[in-house]
């Protein structure tokens, strides 16, 4: 980590012994985790309490309905401030959804050669940022990938070098300011203020990938409930972005309508027999079928679990295929990381890891939490992976733009170092 990132990243842990509030939105449950800070540690932070919600007003990740997403919230919020005996007042918040976008920027700046200074680096942050037409957006990150010192590329901390020539490549991710400031006021109407908000694809990956994954690069999949997130990372950064709308409860929908049941029938099914890989064990095996009669209760049934994966396997196949899709489709792909974990409640389905692998193209293992030992055995499951993400987020140190004073100034934003941001101005438009 480099001296600025190292900087940045200490001053916002927060103190020591202090809480670390983490709230997951998703489309089938909303989580809360409550942590309290301890350097000592290996996770950096102790978890005192959790609690969790099924999740209601939000789904494919959009607001359906407001009062519903609050009562969640303040619900779910609740559960961990009993559990952790401590109440909240600040979250760090996950947000997700098919408008949350990625973008990659490039800057360069020229000066007289000298040393490379944080503020060089800042001002490269600046340059690229400007690049971007925000208008009615959000920005949640920007995230520096790789730079460039003179002739020298794929560089992952310029600081300290000798140049006179300094490029940078972000990650600049943003999301509609109508999704931004609703789901605020939800959060506010629990009684809560948002401390930072951050993308789920980035809190996936720092919860589930171990450092050598972040720091060499990895693909991290979160195989969710209504969506399916894909976050590249690489250089020990969030490169890109994407996300898919199709995630388990459509395997869930497939089952409850090829079957005639209720949702809640098949998704038990799902859970308890499904699978994803026709020569898998078992298949021959008779198991229970509820099916919705003509009074409209569920009467007792039975199927092969052979003809239970034919209903599941077509659609986790297409959950790959649009996954491999997005990913050839992306700016990156030259350089996109050779491995993939895979993670979030569907990664568990038996079966899903050796067909991403044969969708992808290469080795994919199953992620679950790298802080289960610390998050126990209510919390240590993929499910709650960007729940984890989100807690120990700022404890990565993740270098971002969009929370550098002078470069947010620069590039629009409102920031407190007014005078530093009036100096770098003047830099800006000086030399």
């Amino acid at each position: 980590m480099s001296t600025l990132e190292s900087r940045s990243s200490l001053k916002s842990v927060g103190k020591v012994g202090s809480l670390v509030a983490a709230l997951d939105i998703g489309c089938s449950k909303i989580a809360c985790l409550i942590g309290r800070i301890e350097p000592g540690s290996r996770a950096g932070f102790s978890l005192i309490g959790g609690g969790r919600q099924q999740s209601r007003g939000f789904d494919g990740g959009k607001i359906t309905d407001m009062d519903a997403l609050e009562r969640s919230i303040r619900l779910a919020v609740e559960d961990a401030e009993r559990e952790a005996g401590e109440r909240v007042e600040r979250v760090i918040l996950g947000i997700t959804g098919p408008k949350v976008e990625s973008c990659l920027a490039e800057a360069q700046i020229e000066f007289s050669e000298h040393e490379i200074s944080p503020r060089d680096v800042e001002k490269v942050w600046a340059e690229a940022m400007q690049t971007i037409a925000l208008e009615d957006r959000e920005l949640l990150g920007a995230y520096p990938v790789m730079y460039g010192v003179d002739d020298e590329d794929d560089i992952r901390h310029p600081a300290g070098m000798i140049g006179s020539r300094l490029r940078v490549l972000l990650n600049v991710v943003s999301a509609p300011k109508s999704l931004v400031q609703n789901l605020k006021e939800c959060v506010q109407r629990a009684h809560l203020q948002i401390e930072q908000i951050v993308p789920s694809a980035v809190a996936s990956g720092s919860g589930c990938l171990i450092e050598d994954e972040i720091d060499n690069g990895a693909i991290c999949i979160d195989v969710g409930a209504g969506v399916t997130s894909i976050g590249v990372f690489l250089n020990g950064a969030p490169a890109w972005l994407d996300l898919i709308r199709v995630g388990g409860s459509h395997v869930t929908r497939d089952i409850a309508q090829g079957l005639g049941t209720t949702f809640a029938a098949a998704e038990r099914m799902k859970t308890v027999y499904g699978s994803a890989d026709p020569q898998g064990p078992g298949m021959a095996e008779r198991i229970e079928a509820p099916r919705l009669g003509d009074d409209g209760r569920l009467t007792a049934g039975k199927m092969s679990r052979a003809d239970l994966c034919d209903i599941i396997l077509p659609r986790v196949e297409e959950v790959f295929e649009l996954i491999r899709a997005q990913l050839k489709g992306s700016e990156l792909r030259p350089i996109l990381p050779k491995r993939t974990v895979l993670t979030g409640g569907t990664s568990q389905l038996a079966g899903v890891r050796d067909l991403a692998a044969h969708t992808l193209q290469q080795p994919v293992r199953l992620g679950r939490p790298v802080d289960a030992d610390i998050l126990g055995e209510n919390y240590a499951h993929p499910a709650f992976s960007t729940a984890a993400g989100l807690i120990s987020y700022r404890l990565k140190g993740f270098a971002d733009a969009s929370r550098a004073g002078g470069a947010a100034a620069l590039a629009g934003r409102p920031t407190e170092r007014g005078v530093v941001a009036k100096i770098l101005k003047w830099i800006r438009e000086n030399f």
